[in-house]
C-alpha cells in the first residue's frame, strides 16, 4: 500500500530533477561552465534522479534496493558541500 508520505517525496523528487535539468540547459549556466553555479546545477539533477528512482523503488515495494539510491544521494551532497567550502576558502583568499 503506498502512502501519502511515499508519493510526495515522489512529486518533490521529480520537482528537484526537472529543475536541476532546466538550470543545466540554460544558456547562462552553460556558459560558466566549471563554476560554483554549474556544480550545484548538476548535483541538483543528479539528486532529483537518484531520488526519484529510489521513491519509484520504494513505491514498488524493493526498499532495500531503494537505501542504495539514498545512500549515493548522500555522497553526492557532501561532494556539493565539500566544493561549495572550496571556493568559498578561495575567494576569501583572494581578498
Amino acid at each position: 500500500m503506498t502512502s501519502p508520505l511515499d508519493v510526495a517525496v515522489f512529486v518533490l523528487s521529480v520537482a528537484c530533477g526537472v529543475l536541476g535539468l532546466f538550470l543545466l540547459m540554460h544558456k547562462g549556466v552553460r556558459m560558466m561552465r566549471g563554476g560554483l553555479l554549474h556544480t550545484v546545477s548538476i548535483g541538483l539533477a543528479v539528486i532529483g534522479i537518484a531520488m526519484t528512482l529510489a521513491s519509484v523503488l520504494t513505491l514498488s515495494g524493493f526498499k532495500d534496493v531503494a537505501a542504495v539510491f539514498l545512500i549515493a544521494v548522500l555522497v553526492v551532497l557532501y561532494y556539493l558541500a565539500y566544493t561549495v567550502w572550496t571556493n568559498a576558502t578561495k575567494i576569501e583568499e583572494a581578498m
